[in-house]
């Protein structure tokens, strides 16, 4: 099997550029010499998800509406990481406090995701905080209205399955960051679906 080669960019145009996103438009030409002008490209921050755990197994879960949506659903507490921020684990410690008021005992990196590899330059980093505990007021910023809800890890199956975490980013880093505590199992299923 011959593996796909990265496309040549032969020009790239800046269609838009604020604080949150840069828009760009590059031309591109794949090996087999197909042009693809515009291919737009999105650049974001990095972003970080916290998966914030309590003593008693209780995930710390944001309601939060979503415009892009049109609805409130669940989130992890998360965002976009700062340039002041040293790195993952402090944009972590820093999203939790500013968004759910909560602190942790201890915060481990998981891994990094690209939430678009077609389109978006970013990733998301996985950060798992474990002895979560309430720690003071939250700090939103304008336009933010987050209601924190403590929910137990036992019932995150049935409100992944009920599509009650809505945003498939925050599915998969719940999922890796259980996995990695050895939460859940991502086991492979034999020739019979079992």
């Amino acid at each position: 099997m011959r593996r796909p080669g990265a496309w040549r960019v032969a020009g790239t145009r800046l269609i838009h550029a604020d604080r949150w996103i840069r828009l760009r438009a590059d031309h591109c030409i794949t090996p087999e010499g197909a042009v693809l002008d515009p291919y737009y490209v999105l650049e974001y921050a990095d972003w970080v998800h916290v998966v914030a755990i309590t003593d008693d197994d209780c995930l710390v879960v944001n309601h939060q509406y979503r415009h892009g949506a049109g609805c409130v659903h669940l989130e992890l507490p998360g965002g976009v990481m700062d340039a002041a921020d040293a790195g993952p684990l402090e944009a972590a410690a820093r999203e939790l406090r500013e968004e759910t008021g909560f602190a942790a005992r201890g915060f481990r990196h998981i891994t990094s995701l690209s939430p678009n590899s077609a389109t978006h330059t970013n990733r998301i980093h996985i950060v798992l905080a474990l002895g979560a505990y309430a720690a003071g007021a939250q700090s939103l910023d304008a336009g933010e209205e987050i209601a924190v809800e403590l929910l137990p890890l036992a019932e995150m199956p049935a409100l992944i399955g009920s599509g009650a975490f809505l945003q498939a980013a925050h599915v998969a880093s719940l999922m890796v960051a259980l996995q990695a505590m050895g939460r859940m199992r991502f086991v492979p299923l034999d020739a019979n679906g079992a």
